[in-house]
């Protein structure tokens, strides 16, 4: 498991995890953009990668990128998360531990997830200790190390001609592809 494993859960909740994380207030309740924007993490063994999701309206997608962008180089600096979220991303992800065991596919795919990570029979148990015992420091601390404004790849999904020009304005890379992914 990766060192800062709960620290970066703490990220991704107060991000895109929850209802109220940021991009979801960003382009949902504060700009109208989108219906709803999330995140999460895909954890596996080497590298893991942190998605952001969501449908927007296609005249705002260039809009989007940028607050998706931006709200992650906030959290790096000019608006690091604060007590208050890190108090409300505690007690979420303690109390959704239960949630992840309501059905027989949800019990299954926990019991794959510690046969495949090699984790121990009472890793539940120990997960609750090490959310309560993790502290705002160490949450600052993965944000400084692990966001970072490189190697970031764009994946959007639209019509062309409705959202071309506009990702070319963001002065990101732009690679385009029809639907079986042959650059055209």
């Amino acid at each position: 498991m990766h060192d800062d494993y709960y620290a970066l859960a703490f990220l991704n909740y107060v991000l895109g995890g929850d209802y109220s994380g940021r991009l979801n207030m960003n382009l949902r309740q504060d700009k109208g953009y989108s219906y709803g924007f999330y995140s999460s993490i895909m954890w596996h063994s080497v590298q893991s990668p942190w998605l952001a999701r969501g449908s927007v309206q296609s005249e705002f997608t260039k809009e989007s990128v940028y607050e998706v962008l931006k709200e992650l180089s906030d959290l790096r600096s000019s608006r690091p998360i604060s007590e208050k979220e890190f108090n409300h991303a505690k007690q979420g992800l303690i109390k959704g531990i239960p949630s992840q065991f309501e059905t027989n596919s949800q019990i299954m795919g926990q019991l794959v997830n510690l046969s495949a990570f090699e984790l121990p029979d009472n890793y539940f148990q120990q997960s609750i200790e090490k959310l309560e015992s993790l502290e705002f420091k160490d949450v600052l601390r993965a944000s400084k190390e692990h966001i970072n404004d490189t190697g970031f790849q764009v994946v959007v999904v639209g019509d062309k001609e409705k959202i071309h020009k506009g990702l070319k304005d963001l002065s990101v890379p732009v690679l385009t592809t029809d639907i079986y992914g042959n650059r055209c």
